[in-house]
């Protein structure tokens, strides 16, 4: 389907009165925008502070959900006791308040990464500018700095050849992202980690949260969006929010355009329950009013890392 546009006045329906908020944003071309080099991707510590403001929030509970391996989201956010994090599309979780991570795949067998990795490898022989990614419950073919026209080729190949392999054999999906391929097991991803965090808030609270903001820009995210359409939530406090073009397809209900509208929509949160939004947000101040959701400038989004 076709999302439509969001504005401030359709998540102030539900927002303010809310009791229990559950907010998951992707990192990735959500929190900050996709970048040539990967390690490049760090956000300002003024947009950090604002995602710190939403956590300290007892109403909120803010997780970052992403592909990223522990190590990243730890150096970045690690500070951070308030915010959840999960790591690696679902493999990996930290709780907020916690300083420890749970490995959701510690039983799973992942003898099937080699497999998929002698396959990757072929296709890396063939593709200049291509890599290899092995996370734990997961591998990825990385073509962004390759020859795009080719290596979606490649990969568009590549995939054929795993689905007819070891895809019939193992509890496997091949993922095409933005210039990656990624393969992983069925049953890790972030619509799991979705459906668990909404029954947690209700096993700790007696009741499902009362809002949920879900943010993110790839096929990845499609999991939460759809986990949560599906689940028993309301369809009036729920916000499945994708990124990109007017016209893109998703199964997600309304769309922002970048980056910085996702660091706005933060600070217009923030403003709206009397805290203070951020500095050099490009918004009025009256946030409760605003019709539309004003971006932030880019300098606000990236920063030179922790």
């Amino acid at each position: 389907m076709v999302a439509q546009r969001l504005e401030a006045a359709n998540i102030f329906a539900t927002y303010p009165s809310a009791k229990q908020r559950l907010l998951l944003f992707d990192y990735d071309g959500t929190l900050t925008p996709i970048v040539e080099n990967p390690a490049a991707a760090i956000l300002s510590d003024e947009a950090i502070r604002s995602i710190q403001t939403l956590a300290a929030d007892p109403r909120n509970a803010v997780w970052i959900v992403s592909g990223r391996n522990q190590s990243f989201l730890e150096q970045l956010f690690g500070h951070l006791t308030e915010v959840g994090l999960v790591a690696e599309h679902g493999a990996f979780l930290r709780s907020p308040g916690s300083g420890s991570w749970e490995d959701l795949t510690a039983k799973v067998d992942m003898s099937w990464q080699e497999e998929v990795t002698k396959v990757f490898q072929s296709y890396t022989d063939l593709t200049p500018g291509s890599r290899i990614e092995k996370k734990r419950a997961a591998v990825v073919w990385h073509f962004r700095q390759a020859s795009q026209e080719y290596a979606a080729l490649q990969a568009a190949e590549c995939k054929k050849d795993l689905e007819s392999s070891i895809g019939k054999i193992s509890p496997l999906e091949f993922i095409n992202g933005k210039c990656v391929l990624e393969g992983r097991l069925k049953f890790v991803n972030k619509g799991q980690i979705a459906q668990r965090l909404v029954e947690e808030i209700r096993a700790a609270t007696g009741r499902p949260p009362d809002f949920a903001l879900c943010i993110g820009d790839d096929v990845t995210d499609e999991d939460m969006f759809r986990a949560l359409r599906d689940s028993d939530l309301p369809r009036s406090t729920v916000y499945t929010v994708t990124i990109g073009e007017s016209q893109k397809r998703t199964d997600a209900d309304w769309i922002l355009t970048d980056p910085r509208e996702v660091i706005a929509t933060i600070v217009m949160l923030n403003e709206s329950d009397g805290h203070d939004g951020g500095e050099g947000n490009g918004q009025d101040g009256n946030s409760k009013t605003n019709s539309k959701v004003l971006p932030v400038a880019r300098s606000y989004l990236l920063g030179s890392g922790p």
